[in-house]
């Protein structure tokens, strides 16, 4: 059994894109020790399993702040972390929508563009000069951002626990945290699987798994683990390769290209199911029925790819809130615990926002505005109370994790 530090000032619980970012920020910005603590070696949970895709296409201006800042990290790498690289491909986004959605999308678009996002509204031949593959048949326009594309999960991911190690944060994984230590009312540490850690702020970055820890304690977060199926395919020799980051509003196709001749696409079921295993596989069926969804949507939205082949399939969970938002702020707001900040909740945002969350995590944790050159962002909206008060945030195309 490996050693660990039995006394700090911080623990994390979670290393993936959300603890990672923050263990990082607090231990750069602060003389603090900080531990970030994790059941599964680096990237063994549900950050290994993402999407990957990034862009700056929300419906309110707090997300569309939060994700600026994450670009901005993410394209000054070298100075922001100082160490490796989050593997950032830039293919340009493009969310298409038919006429019930045009709304939405016309506000989201001049949102963005009013708070310095490149984006624009394209149309017709735009749209197929952008991207030729797909079919602009009864598509009543789209939002285009050049910048979009995505990112190496596990080089973001070990770049921020190597910068955090060099700053002197000890990061212990797989250690798994098994209960969160109170005194009365305040935080004093957590049990894991090697032994106590006596720490007087404790950060929940748990993602799927934020109820198990936080449920026992009596603060009460209105978060659902919702499955997500994922295929990898393949275009054949000789066919079109797709070039651009594509999200098609109609029949919820998510698909964008990766390395080679491989895609990463996602055809969003009506729902998605409740799970209790974040990392269990969907059963056959379910992975068949994904199978059906995907070729009906890119026979409709990319039929030049409607016959690529299946190379692997991988399911994951959402930590998802009622309002596909996260979940920002000391748990004292709902429940009878002090030293206990509030991480969770991304509803499948984590990756795009990461980058900027974890300064303004860190910045909370100290008491600051803000940390060293990072903007002062209000992310009060987010705050855990929302829900109990019907202060819920704004979605344009409803509840999803889409904007």
């Amino acid at each position: 059994m490996r050693a660990i530090p039995t006394e700090v000032d911080a623990v994390v619980i979670g290393a993936g894109v959300i603890g990672a970012s923050i263990g990082y920020q607090l231990a750069r910005h602060s003389d603090l020790r900080v531990a970030i603590v994790d059941a599964r070696a680096p990237v063994g949970g549900i950050s290994g399993r993402t999407f990957g895709q990034i862009r700056q296409h929300y419906s309110n201006e707090l997300m569309v702040r939060i994700a600026q800042r994450g670009f901005h990290c993410i394209g000054n790498w070298d100075s922001e972390v100082g160490y490796g690289d989050p593997g950032y491909a830039r293919l340009g986004y493009m969310l298409l929508v038919t006429e019930d959605q045009l709304d939405g999308l016309q506000y989201n678009i001049d949102l963005g563009r009013g708070l310095g996002v490149d984006t624009r509204f394209v149309v017709g031949r735009e749209i197929t000069e952008i991207e030729p593959l797909v079919n602009a048949d009864g598509l009543a326009g789209g939002a285009y951002e050049p910048d979009g594309g995505f990112i190496d999960v596990t080089k973001m991911v070990l770049s921020w626990l190597t910068a955090a190690t060099a700053a002197g944060a000890a990061v212990l994984a797989p250690v798994a945290v098994d209960q969160i230590l109170m005194s009365g009312n305040a935080v004093t540490g957590v049990a894991t699987s090697a032994g106590e850690i006596r720490a007087p702020i404790v950060i929940a970055a748990t993602g799927a798994w934020a109820r198990d820890l936080l449920d026992p304690l009596g603060v009460e977060v209105p978060v659902e683990r919702r499955r997500l199926d994922m295929a990898v395919l393949s275009q054949g020799p000789g066919a079109p390769a797709l070039g651009t980051c594509i999200t098609d509003g109609n029949s919820n196709l998510v698909i964008r290209p990766d390395m080679g001749r491989h895609v990463v696409a996602v055809a969003y079921p009506p729902q998605m199911p409740v799970v209790t295993d974040p990392l269990a596989d969907a059963p056959p069926a379910d992975h068949q029925e994904h199978a059906v969804r995907l070729r009906a949507a890119m026979t409709e939205r990319l039929p030049e790819m409607s016959f690529a082949a299946t190379v692997s399939t991988t399911s994951g969970a959402y930590d998802v809130s009622p309002d596909y938002h996260p979940i920002l702020g000391w748990a004292s707001e709902i429940g009878p615990v002090d030293g206990l900040y509030l991480a969770v909740g991304l509803s499948g945002h984590g990756l795009k926002l990461s980058p900027a969350l974890g300064e303004i995590v860190a910045a909370h944790v100290l008491g600051t505005d803000q940390v060293g050159d990072a903007p002062a962002i209000d992310t009060r909206a987010l705050r855990p109370s929302r829900f109990a008060e019907g202060d819920l945030m704004h979605l344009s195309y409803g509840p999803s994790a889409r904007a």
